[in-house]
């Protein structure tokens, strides 16, 4: 049974033993076969005491977890509950801590940790997708105040929208960036765009990239309307996110946008079981957020321009 056809009563009955769910991991993790991370040596004994299988490695006698180097890493949490996070994760509704909770049985802080590893695994596939073909980018401001002044709200966001599109005009692939590396002085200001194409547009791409700019209402209307669209899907799914974690569910929805023709499951699996984790520690460590900083730059020129690569 293919677990992206299913719905999730049934996919639970699918994987209602560990054992299941470790034959699946085991595949995702080496769709070849095993490999020794030390020396990458094909063959291992199976040691079967612990709660998950561990194996040593026949050549350089090193072990190695079922869950070391995913995003499961260090985790107590049995892996069909993972299996149905990754699961909900991967339905274009999307599941929130809360929700996930409840669902699966953990504490909110088990859940909301959960979220956030899995997020982290879409977040390191869509790092490795460059925008390619025809790209065009715009500025867009997320979380908008009605303000009598041009000073930035606590809460509003300046971030670049991207797209690819094919041969007919559709887009089928998108990023949104926010842009807190280089404060802008106020609302009315555009973000510099070199840096996101040096990042995330493929090189040949990157010589014919159309830049539509804030100016005089000369923006993209589609990227736009994207930009909206993930405000009120962040809006409506998590109803408030701080500035240090916005650009991970960002990336969610993108990489749900991305995908939202096909089904997913086994993909993201995959990514999660080739992903190394991200602690606790690291995803609560303050970090400066210098968006709305508001420090005094020369505007830019009031025009649509193609960038072309340096």
């Amino acid at each position: 049974m293919n677990p992206d056809s299913v719905t999730f009563d049934s996919f639970c009955n699918l994987f209602q033993r560990e054992e299941d769910c470790t034959r699946v991991l085991f595949a995702a993790k080496w769709p070849d076969g095993f490999r020794c991370p030390q020396c990458q040596h094909p063959h291992a004994y199976c040691i079967t005491t612990r709660r998950l299988p561990l194996f040593e490695c026949r050549a350089c006698r090193g072990q190695t977890s079922l869950i070391a180097g995913t995003i499961m890493q260090g985790s107590r949490t049995p892996l069909r509950s993972w299996f149905q996070a990754i699961f909900l994760h991967a339905r274009p509704e999307g599941i929130n801590a809360l929700q996930l909770s409840r669902i699966i049985g953990v504490t909110y802080k088990t859940a909301w940790l959960i979220c956030h590893k899995i997020r982290h695994a879409m977040q390191h596939k869509d790092s490795q997708e460059l925008l390619t073909d025809l790209v065009r980018l715009t500025d867009a401001k997320l979380f908008t105040r009605t303000m009598s002044s041009s000073a930035w709200h606590s809460q509003e966001q300046s971030v670049l929208v991207g797209s690819s599109e094919n041969e007919q005009g559709r887009i089928f692939r998108i990023k949104i960036k926010k842009q807190n590396k280089q404060p802008l002085r106020n609302r009315y200001e555009s973000p510099p765009v070199e840096p996101f194409i040096r990042k995330h547009v493929s090189i040949q791409a990157a010589k014919r990239a159309i830049v539509s700019r804030h100016y005089f209402g000369n923006r993209n209307q589609a990227l736009l309307a994207i930009g909206r669209d993930a405000q009120w899907e962040l809006a409506r799914k998590f109803r408030g996110i701080g500035p240090k974690h916005l650009q991970v569910y960002l990336d969610q929805f993108c990489y749900v946008w991305n995908r939202r023709k096909q089904l997913v499951f086994g993909e993201l699996l995959s990514q999660c079981a080739n992903t190394r984790t991200i602690t606790y520690p690291v995803l609560i460590k303050p970090v400066e957020d210098l968006s709305r900083s508001i420090v005094p730059r020369p505007a830019a020129p009031a025009k649509t321009v193609a960038i072309r690569a340096s």
